[in-house]
């Protein structure tokens, strides 16, 4: 089951100040949902079985066995997920890190653009 994608666009204004030479910005920003923290990993296995092709030379593991990690209420989770959900939780792990790399981008404007660095000397 997917969820229905939809598009949010969000607007914000920055302040201007009569000594800066900044302008009124506006602020545009499209979000893809939903989004999802943490990663995907693939491992692969042996099992218990004794004349299985996993014992073999060389060895035929089992798998790939997609897991997705991250936190859930603060502690650490995995889950086992099928290769379509694996799919799926990569697209919305993407979206989370551009959103992330976007806000990180903005807060170092932000830092650049700060009070103490108006200053007249």
């Amino acid at each position: 089951m997917q969820a229905p994608k939809a598009k949010h666009r969000l607007q914000g204004k920055r302040s201007t100040r009569k000594n800066t030479d900044h302008r009124v910005q506006t602020l545009w920003l499209r979000l893809d949902w939903p989004l999802l923290p943490g990663c995907i990993s693939t491992a692969y296995s042996r099992c218990g079985q004794p004349r299985c092709g996993c014992k073999a030379k060389p060895p035929k593991l089992h798998g790939p066995y997609y897991r997705w990690t991250g936190l859930v209420a603060g502690k650490p989770t995995t889950i086992t997920l099928s290769a379509t959900e694996a799919r799926e939780c990569r697209r919305r792990i993407q979206r989370f890190r551009r959103l992330q790399q976007k806000l990180r981008d903005w807060i170092a404007q932000g830092l650049r653009w700060a009070p103490w660095n108006q200053r007249q000397v």
